[in-house]
């Protein structure tokens, strides 16, 4: 945001997931300039490759997470976990890779890069996003 504002950037996308969107909206150097729908990568469950994974593990062992997918964990397994927060989807990836945790909730993308696998797919996200620019002076 703060990039945006002082035109080291020209345009930063935000997930309306985001739980701080509103910081944007707020900015009065900044503006909405396009809100589209779109989905997110496949999101699940992923571990290293040489890690066995069991389900009864979700509770037994720590998962590592952004806050925003947390729910799926509910929606697909019924019952809370014990779980770590991460500031992105991969940086959780990142701490299962670096042998932090074992189990992360991230996305495809994240999980190819850290060379991860996935051993429970939840799906792609339908997602509302903005992109937001520098307020233009009128």
């Amino acid at each position: 945001m703060d990039a945006l504002a002082v035109g080291q950037v020209d345009l930063t996308l935000v997930a309306h997931a985001y739980p701080k969107i509103n910081a944007f909206y707020m900015n009065p150097l900044l503006e909405p300039a396009i809100v589209f729908r779109g989905n997110t990568p496949e999101y699940g469950l992923a571990t290293r490759l040489d890690f066995d994974f069991h389900e009864e593990m979700l509770f037994s062992d720590t998962v590592v997470s952004h806050p925003a997918p947390v729910p799926l964990l509910e929606y697909h397994f019924g019952r809370p976990v014990q779980l770590a927060t991460a500031t992105s989807t991969s940086r959780a990836a990142r701490d299962v890779a670096d042998g932090l945790y074992n189990i992360a909730i991230t996305n495809e993308q994240a999980m190819k890069e850290h060379n991860l696998k996935f051993v429970y797919r939840f799906s792609h996200i339908p997602m509302t996003w903005t992109v937001f620019s520098r307020k233009v002076n009128k």
